[in-house]
């Protein structure tokens, strides 16, 4: 009996030894638990407080973007109005120009029917003063009193600029001519017209009733 109770006794004590060390192993357990959960909760307040910070920082780049945005659209605005500025400077110097040319070609033109008539002038006053001159001293010889043949002749110092002339005035009268055929058969019923035209004119005239059409919807969806 004193052995079996001193066996129980043993057993007990050796079940509170057992049970110490599992307290303390757990106690040990729940402080490194403690501490891992003390260093997560540090961990994520830097982590919280650095992604403040990056917001914040977010925050002021999408502020400074959005107004470097702004700026360059503005820039932009006043660069495209400051080049459609130049262009019509540009255009209205152009036609200023154009104008200028013009007038002087006007002034050119003129001048050259003045010389036009001068010319003829003097072609007849030639004719006159030959017969003025066969007439008092060579009268009765009738080969001499044939008008010689370079009073009727083009004078060689204006041949060649004079036919460069004509040779422009017939190809600017023959462009425009053509553009008016152009012009009206593109803006035919159907374009029905542009068949009629000889045949280096069709595509043209084919490619302005398109061009015609595509000016004329795009007034319609502007309108």
């Amino acid at each position: 009996m004193a052995d079996d109770a001193l066996l129980g006794q043993n057993r007990e004590a050796m079940r509170s030894d057992d049970l110490s060390r599992e307290l303390a192993a757990l106690q040990e357990e729940i402080a490194a638990l403690r501490a891992a959960e003390q260093a997560d909760e540090s961990a994520v307040a830097a982590l919280e407080a650095d992604l403040t910070e990056r917001r914040e920082y977010l925050a002021v780049a999408r502020r400074l973007l959005a107004d470097q945005e702004k700026g360059i659209e503005q820039k932009r605005a006043e660069l495209e109005e400051a080049m459609a500025a130049d262009a019509r400077e540009r255009f209205d110097e152009v036609m200023r120009e154009r104008e200028a040319a013009a007038a002087s070609l006007a002034e050119a033109a003129e001048l050259l029917l003045e010389r036009l008539v001068a010319l003829d002038r003097s072609e007849d006053d030639a004719r006159a003063a030959w017969a003025t001159a066969q007439s008092a001293g060579a009268a009765g010889r009738r080969s001499d009193l044939q008008t010689p043949p370079e009073i009727s002749a083009e004078p060689e110092v204006m041949r060649e600029s004079w036919d460069r002339l004509c040779q422009e005035i017939r190809k600017r009268i023959n462009d425009r001519f053509e553009d008016e055929l152009v012009d009206a058969a593109s803006r035919s019923p159907l374009g029905s017209a542009i068949n009629d035209l000889p045949l280096h004119l069709r595509d043209v005239a084919r490619q302005r009733r398109h061009a015609i059409i595509r000016g004329a919807g795009a007034d319609n969806g502007g309108g």
